[in-house]
């Protein structure tokens, strides 16, 4: 199957008349991409180049993201999220895999539960 050659514009345009498919092969010039243009191209299948994407913070509208409160992490509406790097032998890892266990759930409950039983053991131990 021939692709056919198209110039950024091109895919954009096609793209915005939903007519984008692929047997277009995009063609990257030196020109700079403004990078809603890039987003839209990689939801489309299109890698942009990372050197050619233009990205100006000042560009970009906030007004509609609201600002985080004290209230909002007081409430539980807003939740920190660590990451970490656990390792997992093999055996165990093969088990989490088959019987779908979400590991990010589990460990967020195994630390709850584990943080309240620390809590309650310190209210409830005779000194």
């Amino acid at each position: 199957m021939k692709t056919n050659k198209i110039s950024v514009e091109q895919a954009l345009n096609l793209i915005k008349e939903n007519t984008f498919n692929s047997d277009f092969e995009v063609i990257f010039s030196d020109n700079k991409i403004d990078v809603f243009d890039a987003v839209l191209l990689g939801k489309n299948g299109i890698d942009v180049p990372e050197e050619l994407i233009d990205y100006d913070d000042e560009k970009i509208d906030y007004s509609d993201i609201p600002t985080i409160t004290d209230e909002d992490i007081e409430s539980g509406k807003i939740k920190w999220i660590h990451k970490a790097e656990i390792p997992i032998r093999k055996e165990v890892e093969d088990w989490i895999k088959k019987e779908k266990i979400d590991i990010n759930i589990l460990l967020a409950d195994l630390v709850e539960n584990f943080y309240k039983t620390v809590k309650n053991i310190s209210k409830n131990a005779a000194l």
